[in-house]
């Protein structure tokens, strides 16, 4: 039988500008602080999509319209006995990437946000984040 694994669940949030550049920032705290899309943990009651604005505003001060996002698909990624299923979460906000009023609320936790083209591939994602990007 294979080793038993603890399996927690969150919510990746891919925000799109409205030049088509997808919002991630540097996960501080993970091992070589790969990037990764904002997101976090649902509370008690709450939906993925509730989750997702919730954390967004949170970690970046951006606010999606709570209508108009959508879940488009959860990803498993192990990681030793650990374990994630991240649902990923998708809403467009309604001005360009370097018009967006950003912030880093959380800076010890998440921070150096940049905006990235999807389609181009990068090294340095965190595992959930390629996985939900590659499902766009």
């Amino acid at each position: 039988m294979p080793a038993m694994t603890r399996t927690h669940f969150g919510v990746g949030v891919v925000v799109r500008s409205a030049d088509g550049l997808v919002l991630v920032g540097r996960r501080v705290a993970e091992p070589g602080a790969p990037l990764a899309l904002p997101g976090g943990k649902p509370e008690a009651g709450e939906t993925v999509e509730e989750c997702a604005v919730r954390e967004l505003a949170e970690e970046t001060a951006l606010v999606l319209d709570p209508g108009r996002v959508r879940t488009f698909a959860c990803v498993l990624v192990p990681a030793g006995e650990i374990a994630w299923v991240v649902a990923g979460v998708e809403g467009t906000l309604p001005v360009r990437a370097a018009d967006a009023d950003l912030r880093e609320n959380e800076p010890d936790k998440f921070g150096s946000f940049a905006w990235i083209d999807p389609a181009q591939p990068r090294g340095d994602l965190f595992a959930a984040t390629a996985a939900l990007l590659d499902r766009l």
